[in-house]
């Protein structure tokens, strides 16, 4: 049998530090491990809980939906009309109270429409 080979320091403490880093994450490992256990059971005794109360607690007859009331209608003629000669997008969305995006859409009707057509900086009334 030949001799056994020396190792070298270096090596052998690389090896040593690596069998150190290995115990310390499986022991990291194991007490995460713990850790979810305990909120997995603690999330099953919630979600227990949240499907529905025990007998004999709450109304007896779910009461009646109420819709919710209805918002008249913008008028988007008027506001065409109520805009100087010429304005911008920002103006419309001012005037309209409504987000850009629902500006555009109706910017795009009046051109259409040929009400409007757009100049250098913004739009212009259509006489």
């Amino acid at each position: 049998m030949p001799p056994r080979a020396a190792r070298h320091p270096l090596l052998t403490s690389l090896q040593r530090e690596a069998t150190k880093a290995l115990a310390t994450l499986r022991h990291e490992i194991t007490q995460r491990e713990r850790e979810l256990a305990v909120l997995k059971t603690e999330a099953a005794r919630w979600q227990s809980v949240r499907r529905g109360p025990a007998k004999g607690v709450g109304p007896a007859v779910t009461p009646p939906r109420v819709p919710p009331p209805k918002k008249p209608q913008l008028d988007w003629s008027t506001i065409l009309k109520n805009l100087p000669a010429r304005f911008t997008t920002k103006e419309v969305a001012q005037k309209a109270g409504k987000p850009l995006a629902q500006v555009y859409t109706h910017l795009s009707r009046w051109m259409k429409d040929k009400k409007v057509r757009r100049v250098k900086d913004g739009y212009q009334k259509v006489s």
